[in-house]
């Protein structure tokens, strides 16, 4: 067993972590920050990109690489673990229910059944679950609608959170971050950027709408707040944000100035826009690609949606280590620096 020294004289012990979702954004994150932070001996991944998986070995991590629906797989190679990090999902808005209940609601069944008593689950939860097409400010954790989520993502993710939570015999914690940004971003503002570079980027509505971002570096120190603290933490979700609201709208035109593009745009009334998404999605069948235009993807660019974070702050201690500034910062360096 390595013992570890955490925060000066308080000491972690444990065998093993591990992350899912190893292979994409946020878990790939987490995985490089927790390795950083107790080794790569402890750290193990786990994904199903296989190229993404080979430069990760190739680095020096550990990654199991396979599908976490296969129970054999999860039993085989992913049993023994002190700490699993569950960030891997299908969070794509769009696709049929059985697609996203396997993904997100099967495949947390089949960790929960390898994880021994007395060990951890960290469960990546979303913020998605308070979203309902309208208006919603500081929003707490006790605040969600059940029987009313927007797509197939939110209702799975929240079934796979409720069994986490009722979990016996382990500890467990969810965490719920909102619109997660940063270096490797491939959902929020490169979304935006595309819609942009196909010459379908408006302004919804006044565009006066503001919103909370969570950057990866922020839901990073929340897990690691989660492992040092499993008792304090356990059985509870927490929201995590950056603790800084912006204005949507000033926040995507400041990217496109910074990128050297024209940050003067139109704006298109919600009523035309949501016609037009209506009418894209009606001809499009769940199993085919997701359509260019969505109601779900205009309404999050319409309404504004912030959390309230008392509760992980109290509980924990969690006081966010990157704002959103600096992490649309640390994109924007990025994002130019791959399209060079």
């Amino acid at each position: 067993m390595l013992r570890v020294k955490l925060n000066g004289n308080n000491f972690l012990k444990m065998n093993k972590i591990l992350v899912t979702g190893a292979t994409g954004f946020a878990g790939g994150h987490i995985l490089r920050y927790l390795a950083n932070k107790f080794g790569t001996s402890v750290v193990f991944g786990t994904g199903r990109n296989k190229l993404k998986a080979k430069e990760l070995i190739a680095n020096g991590y550990s990654i199991f690489v396979g599908d976490l629906n296969d129970s054999n797989f999860v039993r085989v190679k992913l049993s023994g673990f002190d700490v699993i990090v569950h960030c891997a999902a299908k969070s794509s808005i769009w696709g049929t229910y059985d697609s996203f209940y396997k993904a997100n609601v099967l495949a947390t069944n089949n960790l929960l059944e390898v994880l021994a008593p007395g060990k951890q689950i960290i469960y990546i939860s979303t913020a998605n679950i308070y979203f309902n097409y309208s208006d919603r400010f500081n929003i707490d954790e006790k605040d969600h609608h059940p029987n009313a989520y927007s797509n197939y993502y939110a209702t799975t993710k929240y079934e796979s959170e409720r069994i986490v939570l009722e979990s016996s015999n382990i500890f467990t914690v969810a965490l719920r971050p909102r619109a997660i940004i940063g270096v490797g971003d491939t959902v929020v503002f490169p979304r935006v950027l595309k819609a942009y570079n196909n010459g379908k980027l408006r302004i919804i509505g006044k565009g006066d709408n503001v919103i909370d971002f969570t950057s990866i570096n922020n839901l990073c120190h929340a897990v690691n707040l989660c492992i040092e603290n499993k008792e304090k933490a356990h059985s509870e979700m927490f929201n995590v944000t950056n603790g800084d609201t912006i204005k949507l709208w000033d926040q995507i035109k400041l990217i496109l100035s910074k990128l050297g593009r024209e940050s003067d745009l139109k704006s298109v009334p919600y009523f035309l826009a949501y016609a037009a998404a209506r009418f894209n999605e009606i001809k499009t069948s769940y199993r085919d690609p997701e359509p260019s235009l969505t109601v779900y993807g205009l309404a999050v660019l319409k309404y504004s949606v912030t959390l309230n974070i008392d509760k992980i702050t109290e509980h924990l201690g969690y006081i966010p280590v990157e704002s959103s500034i600096e992490t649309v910062s640390d994109f924007l360096g990025w994002y130019k620096n791959i399209n060079d």
